[in-house]
């Protein structure tokens, strides 16, 4: 959703709010008038700390993306480090299997051999 549409809309909603509510209120025409002013006072107040707020929501929503975007780059490379380091860790082991499959090959090669004398 756009944010100056939703800020038009929340501003539109109030100004409209208060309009209907003061012209329909059952009052003199100096007692409307003094309740407009009155009114249009409140209101502005109330839309400068909407602005105020809006402004930090949107600086907080800043500082977030940033700083998640910071935590997702160092857990990445935690990731990446990690993975690395047991790459490191698991190549003895690598070749140690490297080296029993070879011997295992071996023992299935020689007992094939003895396997065909025998049949013979």
């Amino acid at each position: 959703m756009d944010k100056k549409a939703l800020i038009f809309g929340i501003l539109a909603g109030a100004v409209t709010g208060a309009a209907t509510s003061i012209l329909f209120a059952p009052k003199s025409g100096r007692e409307l008038r003094q309740d407009i002013v009155e009114k249009s006072g409140e209101a502005s107040v109330i839309l400068k700390e909407l602005a105020y707020n809006a402004n930090e929501l949107l600086q907080s929503v800043q500082v977030l993306g940033t700083e998640g975007s910071a935590l997702i780059k160092d857990v990445s490379s935690d990731i990446m480090d990690s993975v690395s380091k047991w790459n490191e860790d698991m190549e003895p082991e690598k070749k140690r299997l490297k080296d029993e499959i070879k011997d295992m090959q071996k023992t299935i090669s020689d007992l094939e051999k003895t396997l065909k004398k025998d049949t013979k």
